[in-house]
């Protein structure tokens, strides 16, 4: 498993970061010893770097009681300012609140230091309303200075949001980045360059449409995240979709799981893919799936390029 720093710091984390809100029941319920399994599997397979947030449930504590017992040195992401109180999705950005999340992170965790704290999709509304010198970031900068905390970020697909982070500071930039959604990565190159930042992307396989496997016909039960995602018409042609990137395929990039892996790590400014695997066989064998640099050849940039801009995705 290969490693970067995130963005111009010295902090190293995999490529392949395992993201464990679909092992939280994001897809559906899991049984505790298939989420377990999954972790250790992704210890095996080399992968230190751990993504979680308080929001997912017992997941913290889950994450945490397996990486104690772990003689890897792991790294862990996890986030603040939304919470779910007695069925209530709560925001909160003040600093005692962040306070109170990243003190109980740590306990849950079982760590004396969070690696990269990401603010967990603040909105927009909540910065219109605020001084630069007293912004949520401020806020933030000031709460990881203090200790317990690394390097901050935020996590958002709004790019007012990630500007604003960056400017004040953020190292860590917690963005969906997939073959059908690179632009706000590109859009944004300048100003993560210019903050010596990383992106953290999540989402590189498109909730698992990009793996090529399902078909026109997929649906998905109620209590699966993507059964609001996608209705049966926006699917069908997703699905197509996906089927004109199969050239992409060939030498050692094996299946479009693979080939949709290595574009995601081939934007210079990524530091890791988050995959949100859910049982262990998606994660052995994983540094055989991603393979090694280059990631792309430039024929297939270009050709790629022309395929997304006729279907405008």
């Amino acid at each position: 498993m290969h490693e970067r720093n995130l963005g111009d710091t010295d902090l190293r984390l995999s490529e392949i970061t395992l993201g464990t809100w679909g092992l939280s029941g994001a897809y559906g319920p899991m049984v505790e010893s298939l989420v377990t399994n999954t972790v250790e599997a992704a210890l095996d397979a080399g992968i230190t770097t751990y993504d979680v947030a308080p929001l997912w449930g017992d997941m913290e504590e889950t994450l945490g009681a397996i990486l104690s017992e772990s003689d890897v040195d792991t790294k862990v992401i996890t986030r603040a300012g939304v919470l779910l109180e007695d069925g209530e999705l709560l925001q909160r950005y003040d600093s005692d609140s962040l306070k109170a999340d990243l003190e109980r992170s740590l306990e849950r965790l079982k760590r004396d230091t969070i690696d990269i704290w990401l603010l967990h999709d603040p909105p927009m509304e909540t910065l219109e309303h605020e001084e630069d010198e007293d912004s949520i970031f401020q806020r933030t900068a000031k709460i990881a200075e203090a200790g317990g905390v690394t390097h901050w970020g935020v996590a958002s697909a709004i790019p007012e949001v990630l500007e604003k982070a960056l400017e004040a500071g953020a190292k860590a930039i917690c963005v969906p980045h997939h073959i059908f959604a690179s632009d706000l990565v590109d859009d944004l190159r300048e100003a993560i360059d210019g903050a010596g930042a990383g992106v953290l992307a999540r989402s590189p396989l498109c909730h698992g449409l990009l793996t090529g496997r399902w078909t026109e016909y997929r649906r998905f039960a109620m209590d699966d995240h993507r059964s609001e995602r996608w209705n049966a018409q926006a699917l069908a042609i997703r699905v197509r979709q996906v089927a004109q990137l199969r050239f992409l395929v060939k030498e050692q990039v094996k299946s479009l799981t693979s080939a949709a892996l290595r574009f995601t790590l081939d934007a210079p400014p990524v530091t890791t893919a988050i995959l949100g695997a859910r049982r262990p066989a998606q994660i052995r064998g994983l540094d055989d799936l991603v393979g090694q640099p280059p990631y792309m050849e430039e024929p297939d940039r270009v050709r790629l390029a022309q395929i997304l801009a006729a279907m405008d995705a």
